[in-house]
């Protein structure tokens, strides 16, 4: 008998059947997607996009190399407090495990950047914030002296060369525009929609800039990057 003399019935249920197979085997292998797809670690930079993401007392920022010793005073024969080594999806220290975030106050895997915050100095050594969340510091002596970059010098260079941001939690009052460097001097405007900010040079706490809003031409004057107290209102956009 050939197969086209075969009952209409048992065709219909060996075709259900193939399909069933078919369908079954197309769901084992979307699982498998997804599970790849959410089990694969994934490459995020770190940027502070909120005033309280860099430390009021932070006088520069230091690039550390993937593996470094932290020391409780600056000097060779103090106690190591800490080792610490990183790559770009984790931290590691002696005892845990941290998320980037919580070490540097800004990592962008493509450009090798990572940079801590540095709040003291002292000689060659400099006292680096290595756990944000516990508000934890200690000593570290680099390898070059050029790997430490004061505020003033930090946003020189990367602000010219990427342009700045404002934080997130900024009030929109702050985002004024003026005639001089200084809080007292004439407004000229403001703006909320911005779609660049290109840094021209830092005078003390204020910014001399160009900024170009969605709606507006390009306004140059004097913004502030930085409060009296400390506060980084604006960051360099070194993620672009």
């Amino acid at each position: 008998m050939f197969l086209y003399d075969k009952p209409l019935d048992f065709l219909k249920k060996s075709e259900i059947y193939d399909n069933f197979c078919s369908m079954k085997n197309l769901k084992y292998i979307l699982s498998f997607l997804f599970i790849l797809l959410f089990s694969t670690p994934v490459l995020a930079d770190v940027m502070p996009y909120y005033t309280g993401a860099i430390s009021k007392q932070t006088i520069g920022f230091l690039q550390v190399p993937q593996k470094f010793n932290l020391y409780l005073y600056p000097r060779n024969d103090s106690q190591i407090v800490e080792n610490v080594s990183w790559d770009r999806y984790e931290v590691r220290l002696k005892n845990k495990k941290m998320e980037p975030s919580e070490l540097f106050v800004s990592q962008v895997t493509k450009n090798n950047y990572a940079f801590c915050m540095v709040i003291d100095t002292q000689d060659d050594w400099y006292k680096i914030v290595y756990d944000k969340l516990h508000n934890k510091s200690a000593w570290i002596k680099p390898e070059s002296q050029e790997n430490f970059w004061g505020l003033k010098d930090f946003y020189s260079y990367y602000g010219k060369k990427y342009g700045l941001y404002y934080m997130k939690d900024v009030d929109y009052r702050k985002r004024g525009i003026y005639s001089g460097a200084e809080i007292n001097s004439q407004k000229l405007g403001s703006f909320t929609l911005i779609k660049t900010i290109r840094l021209n040079k830092i005078s003390g706490n204020f910014a001399l800039v160009t900024v170009v809003d969605f709606n507006k031409l390009p306004q140059i004057g004097y913004v502030q990057w930085r409060e009296q107290d400390g506060t980084i209102l604006i960051f360099p956009k070194i993620d672009y």
